[in-house]
């Protein structure tokens, strides 16, 4: 779920870049709404559901930043989503080994806002924020998270 604080965050990361803070606004939305739909741990309106499909389809590829540099972040995207996929199946599993996999692998949009980082300011402003970047997108510990799944039901 986003922070209070995620559009401030993002502003100061991002340089104030609003293209690319809109880029991954709507990226977080639309993986939000996967998420829950796939998890069924709460009720996703429908309104919810066809929003996040006009972002998919009309605002994001429509957003100048994505636009100007989709060759560089459709791939990282790509690896993001089925590093989530993954994680979906092995948190799943009864094996702790892989629900720790999975709990690395679930949030790999935050290496695509390092990224948005490095387009913008390049490597010197990427390696600056990128543990701000991690650590706060990372909030949650592994306990936390291992805890949480032992506690809802089986999917």
């Amino acid at each position: 779920m986003p922070r209070n604080d995620e559009a401030q965050f993002l502003q100061t990361v991002l340089r104030n870049h609003v293209p690319a803070i809109r880029f991954c606004q709507t990226l977080f939305q639309i993986s939000q709404t996967l998420d829950d739909l796939i998890d069924g741990d709460r009720a996703v309106p429908q309104a919810t559901i066809i929003s996040a499909f006009w972002k998919a389809l009309i605002e994001l590829p429509a957003n100048p930043f994505y636009r100007e540099h989709e060759p560089y972040l459709r791939p990282l995207m790509g690896a993001a989503l089925q590093d989530w996929r993954d994680s979906v199946i092995l948190e799943r599993s009864d094996s702790e080994h892989y629900k720790t996999i999975a709990f690395v692998l679930r949030d790999q949009l935050t290496s695509v806002v390092v990224q948005c980082a490095y387009l913008i300011g390049g490597e010197s402003w990427m390696e600056s924020v990128g543990p701000q970047i991690r650590a706060h997108f990372h909030e949650d510990t592994l306990s936390d998270y291992l805890n949480d799944l032992q506690e809802a039901p089986k999917r």
